[in-house]
């Protein structure tokens, strides 16, 4: 990186004026304003100026008089650890609040993405551990899509190792008008242990009596690193993507299922 400043005057013409807190000093040579800050006669803070300066600069801010005053150099190799320091302190910094708020940031990017296709939000609630989303397609034919996420690797120790990792159940719902002799093949299949617990990309089915409404729902394990990037920057196309194509597998499969 090249110096702001010009290269010291050469040659024996004493063409560098001078200034302390005693005042102007006589100009001075190349070679003798070394020597003086060197030795310690002349302070790191002494004010010089020569030809081709701007204006007045400390003799320890020019590169070529750095080292000649005394602690310079180290001064400034201090002064760079510092700062390092200070750097990768806010790297961690940085690292451990994306490990803890991630998935608050994700739960954000789902309501948007939401919104844009038409749902509107109707319930929203988090227990500590998991976030609960519920939207409706008021525009068109009521059919809801619900969420249910859970951070898996909230530390940043987990992080690191595994990866920023969330746990989420994807449902598509849709009211049904014969909705009793759904619920009660449902019933059977509960009863007889058909539905167990899900593993991941499985479909499962589940109604809600008091809205009457059907549910196809899915299981899955997500890298929240796909959607969510340095400085909470989300990546909105792929988010897009795949609650669509999830959306799409279960909205088939419930019509599948149900003659709908």
């Amino acid at each position: 990186m090249s110096s702001p400043f010009p290269p010291l005057p050469q040659g024996d013409a004493p063409v560098i004026h001078v200034q302390t807190a005693q005042g102007q000093q006589p100009p001075v040579t190349a070679a003798r304003l070394r020597e003086l800050l060197a030795t310690g006669a002349l302070p790191r803070d002494t004010a010089l100026w020569f030809q081709g300066l701007a204006g007045w600069i400390r003799a320890a801010d020019h590169p070529e008089l750095r080292a000649a005053t005394p602690g310079g150099a180290a001064d400034d190799q201090m002064d760079a650890v510092f700062s390092e320091l200070v750097k990768e302190s806010w790297a961690y910094y940085r690292e451990h609040e994306l490990a803890g708020h991630i998935d608050e940031v994700l739960v954000g990017a789902l309501i948007t993405t939401a919104l844009d296709s038409g749902h509107s939000l109707i319930d929203l609630n988090s227990d500590g551990t998991n976030h609960y989303l519920r939207f409706e397609n008021i525009q068109g034919d009521q059919s809801r899509v619900v969420f249910q996420l859970r951070h898996l690797t909230p530390g940043l120790t987990a992080a690191r190792v595994l990866g920023q990792r969330v746990s989420v159940v994807i449902g598509y719902g849709e009211r049904m008008p014969d909705f009793g002799k759904v619920w009660q093949a449902l019933k059977a299949e509960f009863k007889s242990g058909f539905v167990q617990n899900p593993e991941p990309g499985t479909i499962t089915v589940d109604g809600d009596m008091n809205s009457g409404y059907v549910y196809v729902q899915v299981d899955l394990y997500l890298d929240i690193k796909h959607y969510v990037g340095e400085g909470y920057a989300i990546n909105y196309p792929r988010l897009n993507r795949d609650v669509g194509a999830t959306i799409n597998a279960l909205r088939k499969y419930l019509k599948g299922r149900f003659g709908r």
